[in-house]
């Protein structure tokens, strides 16, 4: 079947079995940068567990943040043919490369009760036709062994893009656009909560989703993303 069904590594794009090549497995472990613990922006110490000014300025309503790669990265192209060209067969490389570079921090997130995808509005699922976060989540909730559920957080939809937007534009256009689906409240109250999304920009979406779910009584919000832009402001 491999021989009948080549599939190509995600990095590289060069024909062989595995999803992700022992090459650029190899790279990608070798690229990690130093990352704020809460928000994840590069940060210049070698400490581990360190908390970038801007988060120590005004906290966000998340608690920590796990990236894969930053955007623009050699990952950046693998995100774009996962997204806008449908090849959701892609989601299966990042998982691996996921596990490659953060088995550790994974072994330690085990105290997460739910995996959530950031949701779409029912707009732009029916123009994209699936929901990149939510294909991820289900293969990190397989691998894990930990529950995920799409009908807990709700989304509207908001017209315009949200990539040239700044951070206090974002956060005001984002108010009231999600929602906690009423017959769900039960299941994220007193729980921790491991938000899954492909890349993180500013933060806005996620601290926004991250404030609703404690509103409702989540325990502590973490965010699995696999780009994060290198912002000088993220926070």
């Amino acid at each position: 079947m491999n021989l009948l069904l080549p599939t190509s590594c995600i990095g590289c794009q060069e024909f062989q079995a595995a999803t992700i090549c022992q090459k650029c497995r190899k790279r990608l472990k070798e690229s990690q940068l130093k990352r704020c613990a809460q928000c994840a922006i590069p940060i210049a110490s070698n400490e581990k567990g360190l908390v970038c000014l801007d988060c120590l300025r005004k906290k966000p309503s998340y608690d920590t943040t796990l990236c894969l790669d930053s955007y623009g990265g050699f990952l950046t192209e693998a995100i774009h043919l996962y997204k806008y060209q449908h090849q959701i067969a892609i989601a299966h490389g990042l998982l691996d490369a996921w596990l490659e570079v953060h088995p550790r921090e994974l072994r330690s997130n085990q105290a997460v009760d739910w995996i959530l995808p950031i949701p779409m509005s029912q707009q732009k699922l029916h123009q994209r036709g699936f929901n990149q976060s939510w294909e991820l989540c289900k293969l990190f909730s397989k691998k894990l062994k930990i529950k995920n559920n799409w009908k807990v957080l709700n989304r509207s939809h908001l017209d315009g893009d949200q990539v040239f937007a700044s951070k206090q534009e974002r956060v005001q256009r984002l108010n009231n656009v999600f929602s906690i689906n009423p017959k769900n409240i039960g299941l994220i109250k007193n729980k921790n909560i491991a938000l899954i999304d492909d890349v993180m920009t500013t933060g806005a979406t996620l601290s926004v989703v991250a404030k609703l779910l404690k509103d409702f009584g989540a325990q502590s919000v973490h965010n699995w993303v696999i780009l994060r832009t290198p912002n000088k402001s993220p926070c």
